[in-house]
């Protein structure tokens, strides 16, 4: 009998003994793909960190499916452990990253060593081959052939590489099942590292208030800081802060990365109090790492306040600045975020004390004016109340009108009084403010020829936008002007209480589309205001026959020209 095909039946008998983890055990590797799907996002493992040259794509390691096959073994199978017996979250358990192959042997003895040994043992278990662990896709990056070299390629000498890759090519096909393996997917060196983006934990108001009460508000198991004298860490009353104030993202001097001390001081908590029976949080990846926010500002605001030492309001000034101070309702502010870093970086503490009037090193040289008026920062007060422009319900109107400040934006922060806070008003009835002679509904003729007269309700929207202003306390603040509301549609045209407002046509002509000009045509102006609010705020119409009913003797789409 032929040798070749003695050794291509003994290996399917080998392959059919291989156990995958989690899968099914009698199926091939593609088929056992599609019956079990990994659970939750993949750590790509690749040695890539320390040494950039890879061979072949990374590993798709899904930690949670092995946490939940390993349950019984517990994570030191994988963690090694302090004096303490606290698990050390670093992987291999045996590792040795002194050089890339070192490192290499590191991974695979752990891996395909357990992988082997529970599968002698007759237990489920996962890929023992290179192939199986790293995967090419099609949505891979950019990927690059290595040039035939036989002294590179001298592992296909050995029996498996040998044999297999015999057996699969086009032109033998010893059964029809084989299929035709190509030899360079065996050896492909990436261009680029594949990399998971992991949704980010954040440690709100609501798990604070968690914690406060599960712990009994023992505060020193979480905070501390560094006590110079006595050379150790300790807890002081007063100075509890950020996890990040101290611990950054990569880890400095004695100091541990803020990824490091959560994985750490976290998970062994709540793995210890899961040991003594109480109530604890998850230990899993995808416990804490969830794929969208499950809760929002206005859950959270039933949360008790985090006692911090914080004001209820503040008057936001810098000395010799000649500016008016800003009365900050700090409490209200409070209850429009999920956790103090919305707003404040790693220490808690005032903006002036980094942000100076000249701006200073702590503060990465930005002064306290661009501080608070950075358009694009998410923690300035101009930032963050344009971020809330964007909202459906804001964007009807703000989407037309020009961003940045104004000159009466400066005039609602800087009024130098607490007597201003909280006393927004809200817009009264639009009827009142109309011309008397002013319709509630209005008709629209510019495009009769081919459709019948648009019907805009004039006053119902009016009074639905006055809603929707006087429901927002951002926007009681700001729209102090009781004609504010009708400024996103006649942005150019003087507005006072029941004084007439000159026609679109006026600036805007019918026989303006074919000049020139930045100003639209009628035509073009009814459509981008009209059509742009709706589509921003998301409602109905939002197409020609919403507005415009068909004439009967053109419904068959034929306009005329």
């Amino acid at each position: 009998m032929n040798k070749k095909f003695l050794a291509f039946v003994a290996m399917m008998v080998m392959s059919a003994g291989i156990f995958f983890l989690l899968g099914d055990t009698g199926g091939s590797r593609s088929r056992e793909t599609e019956k079990t799907k990994p659970s939750g996002l993949p750590i790509f493992l690749s040695v890539s960190n320390q040494f950039q040259e890879m061979e072949r794509p990374p590993v798709e390691f899904y930690h949670d499916k092995h946490t939940v096959a390993l349950e019984k073994e517990g994570c030191g199978v994988c963690h090694p452990q302090d004096d303490k017996g606290m698990l050390i979250f670093k992987y291999p358990r045996l590792r040795d990253d002194s050089t890339k192959q070192s490192l290499t042997n590191s991974y695979h003895d752990s891996c395909i060593g357990c992988h082997r040994e529970r599968a002698n043992a007759g237990k489920k278990a996962g890929a023992v081959t290179c192939g199986e662990c790293h995967v090419v896709k099609e949505k891979s990056q950019a990927m690059e052939h290595l040039s035939i070299d036989s002294d590179y390629y001298h592992t296909l000498k050995d029996t498996y590489h040998r044999d297999c890759i015999d057996c699969h090519k086009e032109e033998k096909k010893l059964t029809k099942k084989a299929k035709v393996l190509s030899w360079k997917e065996f050896y492909i060196k990436k261009k680029e590292i594949e990399k998971a983006t992991w949704p980010k934990m954040d440690f709100d108001y609501y798990l604070h208030y968690q914690h406060e009460k599960g712990l009994e508000k023992n505060c020193k198991l979480c905070h501390h800081i560094y006590d110079e004298k006595e050379k150790k860490l300790v807890y002081k009353k007063g100075t509890e802060s950020s996890c990040r104030d101290c611990h950054r993202k990569k880890d400095e001097e004695n100091r541990r990365s803020f990824q490091k001390v959560a994985h750490a001081d976290c998970i062994n908590c709540h793995m210890e109090r899961s040991k003594e029976g109480k109530k604890t949080g998850p230990y899993d990846c995808k416990g804490c790492h969830i794929e969208q926010q499950q809760r929002t500002a206005k859950e959270v605001a039933v949360m008790p306040r985090p006692e911090r030492g914080q004001p209820d309001s503040v008057l936001i000034g810098i000395k010799d600045s000649r500016m008016k101070g800003v009365p900050f309702d700090h409490k209200g502010h409070e209850a429009q975020s999920l956790t103090c870093r919305n707003c404040h970086h790693e220490k808690l503490i005032a903006c002036k004390e980094c942000h100076t009037k000249n701006g200073s090193p702590e503060g990465g040289m930005v002064n306290l004016a661009k501080a608070y008026h950075e358009p694009l920062s998410e923690r300035s007060c101009v930032g963050c109340h344009t971020s809330y422009k964007s909202k459906p319900s804001c964007a009807g109107c703000h989407h037309q009108l020009k961003s940045g400040l104004s000159e009466a934006s400066c005039l609602s922060c800087h009024s130098g009084s607490f007597k201003e806070v909280g006393v927004a008003s809200k817009l009264g009835n639009p009827k009142e403010l109309l011309p008397a002679n002013l319709s509630g509904d209005m008709t629209i003729k510019t495009i009769e020829k081919d459709y019948m007269p648009a019907k805009f309700p004039h006053l119902r929207i009016i009074r639905k936008l006055t809603e929707i202003s006087n429901a927002s306390k951002l926007a009681k603040q700001f729209h102090s002007n009781r004609k504010t509301i009708c400024s996103s549609c006649h942005h150019n045209s003087p507005l006072e209480a029941k004084k007439e407002i000159p026609p679109c046509s006026t600036c805007h002509s019918v026989n303006m589309e074919s000049q020139k000009t930045d100003t639209p045509g009628l035509l073009g102006a009814y459509h981008r205001l009209c059509l742009g609010c709706h589509k921003e705020m998301g409602i109905k119409p939002i197409n020609c026959t919403g507005c415009h009913e068909e004439k009967a003797g053109l419904k068959t789409g034929m306009r005329k020209q």
